[in-house]
């Protein structure tokens, strides 16, 4: 599979419409293309932290990680590398643990955390799907935080305990 999912996801989005931390929505696009292509950890890590600290800060959304969401989702089907996808699903990860930045509060956002684990609830199986890797422990604070069928999820970490 080739990169394309990502881009046609990053390119659906006006990101100029969107607020990040320190008013750098401009740069979300090019930072998400660029963690999609990282081919290893430095490249990966510095593409994370271009989104890290501006879209999440420290657990406070901005309205900018409501479309990272639907990237993110549509990355885990591309054919990223290893590094990439362990922090494709670090930010995912980051996103739906977060609740509305006090800014967005103000402007009539409060419910930006839950829209977000809504969004990510869109793409379940594909954070089940890493269960099955190195990004397991990730995947499950996804779930636990987004899925709303728990005996699911227990059913799932017992097949996956037990191999």
């Amino acid at each position: 599979m080739s990169r394309n999912l990502a881009e046609v996801e990053i390119t659906r989005w006006a990101w100029e419409e969107f607020r990040t931390m320190g008013d750098r929505s401009a740069g979300v696009p090019d930072a998400l293309r660029r963690l999609m292509a990282a081919s290893d950890e430095d490249e990966a890590m510095a593409a994370y932290w271009d989104l890290e600290n501006v879209v999440v800060v420290q657990g406070q959304l901005h309205s900018a990680a409501l479309p990272t969401v639907s990237v993110l989702l549509a990355g885990l089907l591309d054919d990223l590398s290893a590094d990439a996808r362990d922090l494709v699903l670090e930010l995912l990860q980051q996103i739906v643990m977060g609740e509305s930045d006090r800014d967005e509060v103000a402007l009539g956002n409060p419910e930006l955390g839950a829209r977000c684990r809504e969004a990510a609830r869109t793409g379940l199986w594909l954070v089940y799907r890493e269960l099955g890797t190195r990004r397991r422990e990730t995947a499950e604070v996804i779930l636990e935080r987004i899925e709303d069928d728990k005996p699911r999820i227990a059913a799932y970490m017992a097949s996956i305990r037990g191999k």
